[in-house]
């Protein structure tokens, strides 16, 4: 089990609404090489089930890469509670991706774009 669960355009909002506390969204593609990296290690560096994660494939669901104005992948969205909270990014890196995490969600809620 890889601890993603696969969203599209027409599933997204309602699947964020009914995750819990928080989500976090990555936009990605399977011929992305730093895709496939983050895909695979997320699950273990955040591990704990307190993010549920989930994937677009923004080959499949260019909607939501229009919506999200998204120009490189892989790109990512948090969630708190359904709601949009910020555009996250942190190194390739287990304690700085946990770092980053914390910090965005101590940080006030953004806009969604």
């Amino acid at each position: 089990m890889t601890g993603w669960q696969a969203l599209d355009e027409f599933g997204f909002d309602h699947a964020l609404v009914a995750s819990g506390d928080t989500a976090l969204v990555m936009f990605g593609q399977p011929a992305c090489g730093a895709c496939r990296g983050w895909y695979r290690q997320l699950p273990q560096w955040l591990g704990d089930g307190a993010v549920r994660l989930f994937y677009v494939d923004v080959a499949c669901a260019q909607a939501l890469a229009n919506r999200f104005e998204l120009f490189q992948l892989p790109a990512f969205a948090l969630y708190r509670h359904g709601e949009f909270h910020c555009r996250f990014a942190a190194p390739f890196q287990a304690d700085a991706v946990r770092a980053a995490l914390a910090a965005a969600l101590l940080a006030p809620a953004e806009e969604e774009p």
